[in-house]
């Protein structure tokens, strides 16, 4: 499988203190990040096998005074998105600048209401600016999406930030469920239970906007189970999240948004700011270096590849689950809660369906 996306982290530098940063990041730049020159020569190498969706991220990739150039370098040969802090950098100068370099979608994270985001983002009236760039990215014709991560603290407010969502017109919402690695706290996570309700949510707000669930792979099995007319085993908080949104105007939305099986180092790989690429920003295992060797060589060759393009190596209930091909957990997570990636999905409550579904018989699905 060739790459469908890959993340990359320009630059580690950020004017934020956010409470669950995979990056840790800070405030002034590495002088060992990749080089503009070296960047264009990644472009050149990436493009030179696979034409992805590429996504800048960080840290916070406007601290990077070379931005417009590499994204200009970028859209020449790929989509481009990139994902930035609500900071003043973000202004009406630098969001045209972004857009005639080509930029497709921007990404601005919205993590609760006021002060849940403010208290999560480290910096007080970070809502507010953010909410000012997503007006001003609007009136440039900058295409949107909010990005939210889910929380122990800011389960109560999804509702409240889809709304918000729906009132600015994002193009998408990407739903990112926590992985505890880099500032992230294990502590910050739901319940296995609460994902469960959370995604089978989703699932019912499909109806009302683009959603994109981020580590968090078993949305495809709700989404198959639920056009199954299958109901998973939801709980309370399910029903609490649902009581506060009006279904009433709803619009269809393609069955499926993940048709292709995208996750930690299947169909996705991530860059880091020095060049290290890992399966993810949230699976940091190294497996090669862009200064050292071809991209294509590192994304086909390398161990830690070859193992997670394969879900009968998955471990636990994860290797026997008859979903295993279309979900397969979060790698991620497994990693960062028992050191093992190929580990089973640490906050997911289904069971599989019997044993008869063994570890080297091949998915139905």
């Amino acid at each position: 499988m060739d790459p469908f996306i890959v993340f990359w982290e320009l630059t580690r530098a950020c004017m934020l203190e956010c409470k669950h940063c995979r990056a840790k990041a800070i405030r002034k730049r590495d002088p060992n990040e990749l080089t503009r020159e070296e960047c264009f020569r990644v472009m050149d190498d990436l493009a030179s096998f696979s034409k992805p969706m590429l996504i800048f991220t960080g840290g916070d990739p406007l601290m990077r005074e070379d931005l417009p150039e590499i994204v200009a370098h970028a859209s020449k040969k790929f989509r481009v998105s990139i994902a930035f802090s609500g900071t003043e950098k973000a202004n009406r100068e630098t969001l045209e600048e972004l857009k005639n370099a080509g930029v497709a979608r921007i990404a601005i994270s919205i993590d609760g209401l006021e002060e849940t985001h403010d208290k999560f983002r480290g910096i007080r009236g970070v809502f507010r600016k953010s909410l000012e760039v997503l007006r001003i990215a609007k009136e440039v014709g900058l295409p949107f999406q909010i990005n939210t991560t889910v929380t122990r603290d800011n389960i109560f407010e999804l509702p409240e930030i889809l709304k918000l969502c729906l009132k600015l017109g994002a193009e998408m919402w990407d739903v990112f469920f926590i992985v505890p690695t880099g500032r992230a706290k294990a502590e910050l996570m739901p319940s296995a239970q609460e994902f469960e309700d959370i995604l089978c949510w989703l699932y019912d707000v499909r109806s009302l906007i683009n959603v994109k669930s981020s580590a968090a792979v078993h949305f495809r099995r709700i989404e198959i189970m639920r056009s199954r007319g299958e109901i998973p085993e939801v709980g309370e908080l399910y029903w609490k999240l649902r009581e506060k949104i009006d279904f009433g105007e709803r619009k269809e939305i393609s069955e499926s948004m993940h048709r292709a099986f995208v996750t930690d180092g299947r169909g996705m790989f991530f860059i880091s700011h020095v060049g290290e690429i890992y399966p993810s920003g949230f699976l940091q295992i190294s497996a090669g270096n862009v200064r050292e060797k071809r991209v294509e060589e590192i994304y086909r060759n390398s161990e830690i590849f070859v193992k997670l393009r394969d879900p009968n190596n998955l471990k636990g209930k994860c290797g026997i689950c008859e979903f295993r091909s279309i979900c397969g957990g979060s790698r991620a997570r497994a990693y960062a809660i028992t050191g093992d990636y190929l580990a089973e999905e640490p906050c997911c409550v289904y069971r599989p369906r019997g044993k008869n579904e063994g570890k080297h018989s091949p998915s139905s699905l």
